[in-house]
């Protein structure tokens, strides 16, 4: 059996980031639902904080690409974000069907860590679920 990601587990279909949000939509199946069909809440919590690792390192890969001409990128150290907390609040159930857009704001951007806010929205604009996420900012 071929191994999948929770990426390719997630049916993330579209991801736009910019420095300071992003936005991303996900297509919904059985593979999302708890057992009364509707959206399981920790579907929302990996998508968000897949989201907001996925910001987080496109943000730090443009500063490595920008600091490429007073740095030599043989010796620099690489900086990546991982997952450090989550706290959420779903308020709406929704059908596990159709699709959920994503929409991540950056509220802190530090040299340790990244604060995201993101609601996360059904077709018709109803807010679901709000969290925070916070990565950490380590070098490998």
């Amino acid at each position: 059996m071929k191994e999948t990601s929770l990426l390719e587990q997630l049916q993330i279909e579209t991801f736009h980031c910019t420095e300071q949000a992003f936005q991303s939509t996900m297509k919904l199946s059985s593979f999302h639902a708890q057992p009364f069909g509707f959206v399981n809440g920790g579907v929302y919590l990996a998508y968000g904080e897949v989201l907001a690792g996925m910001a987080s390192n496109a943000i730090l890969a443009q500063e490595l690409i920008s600091s490429k001409d007073s740095i030599d990128l043989g010796s620099a150290k690489q900086k990546v974000a991982v997952g450090q907390s989550i706290t959420a609040n779903h308020v709406k159930p929704k059908r596990c069907e159709g699709y959920v857009v994503a929409r991540g704001q950056l509220l802190h951007k530090g040299g340790r860590n990244h604060v995201w806010m993101i609601n996360i929205f059904d077709e018709t604009d109803q807010l679901l679920s709000h969290m925070t996420v916070t990565n950490s900012i380590i070098t490998i």
